[in-house]
């Protein structure tokens, strides 16, 4: 198959899905590594009993030993993954925002995100009950709102617990969504001096949060929230200004000093927020700027990997499905057999069932689902009549 065949038959840049792919293999690969190292340290956070006698198989702490002598020091497959995720969402949501009304945007968003996030939320709370049940617990973890908060991708706002905690990153995203939603009423997400002022915003947000004491405690709340936003947009702020030099929007130089710029908020709000990781997360942010940056020049040229290509597809799924909801498959196994081995067989075995039957029954028809209806919206234009009738 020619490499440019993902871009003719999907209408996807071939880049954008080699990275989606890339990201979402590291981050797998890592979680599920570090997982195998020290299972029996998740039971709590995965809301199941105490893990048996476990001892990693030495081949594993052989490989990961021969692989931490061979990357460089700083870098960390979960950081480099997600902050490339990141990007590219920084990159595509100017596209989306520019297909249609502003409600065309919305229900397209929703339709794209939330169906798939609220059946693996689902899903991974059920098993996480079913493993429960087995040991003859009965009492849930968590309450139905909580499930439901979750799922919907709204529990930062009203404070529930976490299902599982990979939907941070969704909720990041989410926030991120309404940003643009906010700035294309005057084309900000098109204007430098915007995207530098937001990323200045969450930089002074992280810096109130550091230094919040005393009668201003009760803030810190909130503003921890709004600083671990910012972060991690800042790297959508870099996609977003890549977007406008592949748009045409920005000049190189332009381009050049806005991300540099975004770079160093971020690596000062990182500093202020996170602290001892800082330099860490920083230098995975920088590394996958350059990634993409690369991959963005190359084009057409990246090499098409039909495997690469497949993960970018079912990545959603696979990315909510891989962590909890494998972990738990994990233990319910391991606890019956002792046998490391069977259970990551079997647990993969029911992640990847899992990931396409949400990948056919629910993300693929969701999509094309919000575009239908998003298209009887364009038409009509709520938000673009809503914003005349104010001017």
């Amino acid at each position: 198959m020619d490499r440019m065949t993902p871009d003719k038959n999907n209408n996807k840049m071939w880049f954008l899905q080699f990275a989606r792919g890339l990201a979402c293999l590291l981050i797998v690969y890592v979680h599920w590594l570090t997982f195998l190292l020290a299972p029996a340290s998740l039971d709590t956070t995965i809301f199941q009993s105490a893990l048996p006698a476990y001892q990693a198989p030495m081949a594993v702490f052989g490989y990961a030993g021969a692989v931490g002598k061979i990357v460089p020091v700083d870098f960390r497959e979960v950081y480099f993954g997600l902050a490339l995720f990141f990007i590219i969402s920084g990159f595509i949501i100017p596209v989306s925002l520019e297909k249609g009304s502003r409600a065309n945007y919305v229900i397209r968003r929703i339709a794209r995100i939330l169906p798939t996030a609220f059946a693996c939320t689902v899903i991974t709370a059920l098993v996480i009950l079913f493993g429960r049940l087995l040991e003859g617990n009965t009492v849930a973890p968590f309450s139905v709102s909580s499930v439901l908060a979750n799922a919907m991708l709204i529990r930062d706002v009203v404070g529930h617990p976490y299902i599982d905690t990979a939907i941070w990153t969704l909720e990041i995203e989410v926030h991120f969504y309404v940003i643009c939603f906010v700035l294309s009423f005057f084309s900000g997400q098109k204007k430098a001096w915007v995207v530098l002022v937001m990323a200045l915003a969450f930089l002074f947000v992280s810096i109130a949060y550091t230094y919040c004491n005393g009668p201003y405690e009760v803030y810190r709340r909130y503003l921890n929230v709004i600083a671990t936003n910012g972060t991690f947009l800042v790297p959508m702020f870099i996609g977003m200004a890549l977007y406008n030099f592949n748009a045409g929007n920005w000049s190189v130089v332009k381009t050049a000093l806005v991300v540099v710029a975004l770079l160093v908020m971020n690596n000062l709000t990182l500093q202020y927020h996170v602290g001892g990781t800082s330099s860490v997360i920083y230098f995975n942010h920088l590394f996958a700027t350059l990634v993409f940056v690369v991959l963005l020049l190359l084009g057409d040229k990246v090499p098409y990997f039909s495997f690469m290509d497949k993960l970018a597809e079912v990545s959603y799924p696979l990315y909510l499905l891989h962590g909890t909801c494998g972990y738990v498959v994990f233990y319910i196994v391991y606890k019956f057999l002792h046998e490391t081995a069977i259970a990551l067989l079997l647990s993969f075995t029911v992640i990847t069932a899992l990931t396409f039957l949400v990948h056919r029954t629910i993300e693929l028809p969701s999509t094309p689902a919000g575009k239908r209806i998003a298209k009887s919206f364009d038409k009509a234009d709520f938000f673009g009549r809503l914003k005349r009738r104010s001017a």
